[in-house]
């Protein structure tokens, strides 16, 4: 059972690659801008600041907070990239079965993803963060429907292509 879990034809680590790198990438996204917004402050609180300080260090938040924009084009093209990949292997129809089965434990595990980064980005000090990230929120919070999007978009593509002779011997 475990030779079946573990093949690339089920396509199971590349759909947990997905949910794990976006949470990655937006809890680190939210926590990059929020030191930076730390640091910022605090060296205005010095007699070292200026206006040429005040420009870059406004320069380098925006910059940061274009991260937002990122995460959505990195979830288009997360999930193309599990259909391009899905359409390229040569399967048995056995591995539908386990896509499914499959699908169950990655959406828990994608809930409890969705928990973990509600839980780590509600603490007070992250308040001034959440409102400059509301793309990275929406996308983070629902990852289970991320994980359903790429689960489809696998099967479809895996099994809906023709058959090319691969399976003969």
């Amino acid at each position: 059972m475990s030779s079946i879990l573990n093949s690339k034809k089920g396509q199971i680590e590349s759909r947990m690659a997905v949910i794990s790198f976006l949470f990655a990438f937006g809890f680190l996204s939210i926590f990059g801008w929020f030191l930076l917004d730390q640091f910022v402050y605090q060296f205005s609180l010095t007699s070292f600041y200026s206006s040429e300080v005040e420009y870059v260090g406004t320069t380098f938040l925006s910059n940061i907070a274009m991260l937002d924009y990122v995460i959505v084009i990195f979830v288009v093209l997360l999930i193309i990239g599990i259909g391009i990949t899905s359409f390229k292997l040569a399967t048995a129809p056995v591995f539908f079965v386990v896509m499914f089965i499959s699908a169950a434990f990655e959406g828990a595990v994608a809930y409890f993803f969705n928990y973990l980064f509600s839980q780590l980005i509600s603490d007070v000090a992250f308040l001034s963060a959440t409102r400059i990230f509301p793309k990275t929120i929406l996308i983070c919070t629902n990852l289970h429907w991320v994980a359903l999007a790429s689960i489809i978009v696998g099967a479809i593509t895996l099994y809906g292509k023709k058959e090319k002779g691969q399976f003969l011997q």
